[in-house]
Order: C-alpha cells, then structure tokens, then sequence
C-alpha cells in the first residue's frame, strides 16, 4: 500500500481568503439553527456496534434499503470511497484492474492506485456531453477486473448518468465478478424528487454519501457506504483496525441534521435552484465559456475557448478581482474551469462577471 499525494486536495487547502468563492465544492455553510440542537445532542460518547443504530436506521429508511446494508464511516464521502474500494479489493489479486471514469474527481483516481491495483480509463468526453460509452465501458472489463468508479451526479460536470445505464453497468461487472462503486454526494441535488440511491442499480453497487456538498455540512464529516452485506462487513472488519469506532459528536449532529432535513433541504434548494438559471443565462451570452449545464448539483465545468491557459485565468481571477475558480488542469482536462454556484446570489453574480473581466484581461 501507498499513498500517492492528491494534488487537488493540497492545492485547494492553501487557497487563500477571497472576496468570491468559486472555487468551492459544495453548497456554503449551513446555518447551526437549521439542525435544531438539543442539549441531549452534545454528547461525548454513544452507544456503539459497527455504527450508531439510530442512525444507520434513518440513513436505511431514506434510501430504501436495510440497516445491514448501511455502514457510517467518519471523514465524509471522501473517507467512505477509500472504505468501499477497499473491501471490494479485499484479497483480489496483485494484478487487478479497477477502472476509473475520465476527467476524474483526483481522489477517486488515486484511491486504488493507493491500494496497488492496476487503474484503466474509462473516458467521458465532452461532445458526447460526459455520457457513460457502454460499449467503451464494456471494452475495458476483464477478468482481472474487480471494480469501476464513477460519480452521479459526475464530478465535474454535474451531468447525471441514469439508473438504466447504471443497471447495464453493474451487469457487465457482474459476469466478472466485479463490483461498481458510485460515488453519490452530488445526488442529493435532485430537488423534484425522493432521491433513488444507485445502489438500487444490481446486487454489486456499492454507493458512498454524506450531507456535505448539497446541504452545507462540511464539517460533519459523516459519511456512510450502502451496498451488499459482504461489503459491509468488511468496512467493518477495515474500521476495526483504522479506528475502532465513529465520532459520537459527528453521528449525533447527523441524526438531528436527519431530523430536520425538509428545513435544510429548502434552504439548499432556494439557493441551487434559481442560481442554476443564473448560470445558464449567463453562459449563453458569454461565447468564450462552453458547457453542458447540469439539471441539478452545484457545480459547471466549462470549457475555455480562444486559446486562454486555464491557470492564468485562475491566477487573474485571484490577484485582480478576489475570486477563485478550479482550473481544469486537477481534473485532468487543462483547458477547462470548474465552478461552483451553491453561494448567495449576489456573490454568484460578482463572480461570473468577474470571470468575464479576467477573460477580457488575458485576451
């Protein structure tokens, strides 16, 4: 095993303060109010068995699978990938093969390379509007295949891949034995509906979430894995060894975050939804930013035309207007930015027109 540096992570750690904030992953902060906090709810401890049961009860009621199927993980859905490729890789062979989706969301590349499997491609183009190829995917599963990564909503375009194509995914995995994990923060996005966790997509779908991106609730850190039992309890047996139990705190401020879900639900959603529109409008009179506007999420990857370096533009956007932005190159895809809209509106409207202004510096 090794850990291989995830520069992303290390970039957006040192980002500096700054008056606009694009540059963000997930919705901004939800306000403490919104959980409704109990006293009872500072706690130091709680009673323990592989997870809060109260808690892993309400993640499996939401989702629609059972308590068994449910395992919290501390450290968010970040944390909750590593557990998950982790007991699926569990005992394969030294020479297994996981394919990763490209452009990628760097930790989800970097998580089996650090469990010494053999990573190949799966490509996501940007004329095809980042849609899953089966055949492409299909293509590139073999024998020595034991899992796929990919995210929905897709991270960094935003663009959802549909429960059909999800299904036929884990169906060609299954005849190898293989498992399909899905990373699905970015669902809970979907406002218009009950969110259908992916899990539901085959018997080897294993699915990772948390309350971070969607809801404003970074600093929980609580995540969990929904997926088979063997899966489970293997997350369990890797927990046993890594850090024995969850944090009390963290799994008690998730469940009244549960409790209260419709209330911080509508605070995200009155936030995304209208400043999707915003976005959109704004990249149809802006010519020099191209991309495919997601239904939902917080996040655009636009590509940058007329030959601007994505990472002058970052740098204009930071030294001359406050405003930071992603440049494409962490997500394998240099001439593109990523943004984020999940702010108040006025900060969103400052930022998009200062993306313009630097755009205007550089040309």
């Amino acid at each position: 095993m090794r850990f291989p540096d995830v520069d992303y992570i290390r970039w957006a750690k040192a980002l500096p303060a700054a008056k606009v904030n694009l540059a963000r992953s997930g919705l901004e902060p939800c306000p403490p109010q919104l959980l409704g906090l109990r006293a009872s709810d500072l706690v130091t401890n709680l009673p323990v068995h592989d997870g809060y049961r109260p808690l892993l009860e309400t993640i499996a009621r939401r989702y629609g699978v059972t308590r068994g199927q449910v395992f919290t993980v501390p450290g968010g859905t970040s944390f909750a990938n590593w557990m998950a490729a982790a007991a699926a890789l569990h005992e394969a062979p030294r020479a297994c093969e996981v394919i990763v989706e490209r452009p990628a969301y760097e930790p989800l590349l970097r998580i089996p390379e650090s469990l010494g499997a053999r990573v190949r491609r799966l490509d996501r183009r940007f004329d095809e509007g980042f849609a899953i190829d089966l055949d492409r995917f299909e293509s590139l599963v073999n024998r020595r295949t034991r899992l796929a990564i990919v995210s929905n909503l897709y991270n960094p375009s935003g663009q959802r891949t549909d429960q059909a194509t999800l299904k036929t995914m884990a169906q060609i995995l299954a005849r190898v034995g293989a498992y399909l994990l899905v990373d699905e923060v970015y669902l809970e996005c979907l406002w218009g509906r009950r969110t259908e966790s992916c899990v539901h997509a085959g018997p080897n779908v294993i699915t990772t979430n948390s309350l971070t991106k969607a809801y404003g609730l970074d600093g929980l850190r609580a995540g969990w894995i929904l997926g088979p039992r063997a899966i489970i309890d293997r997350a369990a047996r890797i927990q046993d060894l890594l850090a024995n139990n969850g944090v009390a705190p963290g799994e008690q401020l998730t469940l009244a975050a549960f409790r209260h879900l419709p209330a911080i639900r509508r605070r995200a959603q009155a936030l995304l939804g209208p400043n999707l529109a915003r976005v959109g409008a704004y990249l149809e009179r802006e010519p020099r930013l191209s991309a495919h506007l997601p239904e939902a999420g917080n996040i655009v990857f636009a590509r940058v035309l007329g030959g601007i370096e994505t990472d002058r533009l970052a740098d204009r956007l930071r030294l001359a207007y406050s405003t930071l932005i992603v440049p494409g190159r962490f997500f394998e895809a240099p001439d593109f930015i990523r943004f984020s809209f999940g702010m108040r509106p006025h900060r969103l409207t400052r930022g998009l027109r200062n993306i313009s202004r630097a755009l205007d510096d550089l040309a």
